[in-house]
């Protein structure tokens, strides 16, 4: 695919912050390296408070899981529909879903997993510790696919389900403080930290991310997306409909 022409669909709406600082993180990077900005489509899926709960609070029922798919679904149709050429979610829970919708389209995906995993494999490790919601925790998103992913210990897990829970419903004072001390508390020796959820990436600014040495998921799908918008980029296949 020629990046010249690309234009990236956002499916926001599970995680609003997260799409928004996508959006802008991706058009900043990329004018700031093409003297202009780039071609970016943006669908926000109306989930509920409730279904966004279900994904935040742990391992979504099957009737929440299918409501949340056709909501993704609508949206790639939505994005391609209005000139999108490859598609993006900043979503861990939903990444595979999104996955699936696009291919069923025939559309081009940016895999965040395995954006985050290739940032992982950059830094040298092998293995990682991963910080996300229960939903992506129990769902296995992360594992078999050639990184070693460990746990936190179960009372961090509590921890960091509050802290999501805290930062979703908008009350982020501290939580950056809070979300370096659980880093630190989580880590492993020969193993780099994982944060797997949007809502908290981005909560450890510059140049305090830096010295954490976590590997931020949003960050790296961003870095993807801009490589997309710009030049030949590594993409999920675009599987028959």
């Amino acid at each position: 695919m020629s990046g010249r022409g690309a234009t990236l669909g956002i499916i926001g709406g599970a995680g609003v912050g997260a799409a928004a600082r996508l959006y802008s993180d991706v058009a900043a990077a990329f004018r700031a390296t093409n003297d202009r900005l780039p071609r970016i489509v943006l669908w926000n899926a109306p989930f509920s408070d409730a279904l966004e709960q279900a994904f935040v609070g742990g391992k979504p029922a099957g009737d929440e899981a299918t409501a949340a798919e056709l909501l993704v679904g609508e949206a790639v149709e939505r994005l391609l529909a209005a000139g999108a050429t490859v598609i993006a979610m900043p979503c861990n829970s939903l990444q595979r879903a999104a996955a699936r919708e696009a291919a069923r389209r025939g559309a081009p995906f940016i895999d965040m997993i395995d954006a985050t995993l290739a940032g992982v494999r950059a830094g040298g490790h092998g293995a990682a510790v991963l910080l996300a919601t229960e939903a992506t925790r129990t769902a296995g998103i992360y594992d078999g696919l050639g990184v070693e992913i460990h746990d936190p210990p179960s009372g961090l897990r509590e921890e960091l389900s509050a802290l999501i829970g805290r930062v979703v419903a908008g009350r982020s004072r501290g939580a950056g403080t809070e979300l370096r001390s659980l880093v630190e508390r989580a880590r492993r020796p020969s193993a780099t930290v994982v944060l797997g959820c949007t809502d908290i990436c981005g909560l450890i600014e510059e140049p305090a991310a830096g010295e954490a040495e976590v590997v931020d998921s949003l960050a790296c799908l961003t870095e993807r997306c801009v490589a997309a918008l710009t030049q030949d980029a590594p993409l999920s296949p675009a599987l028959p409909s």
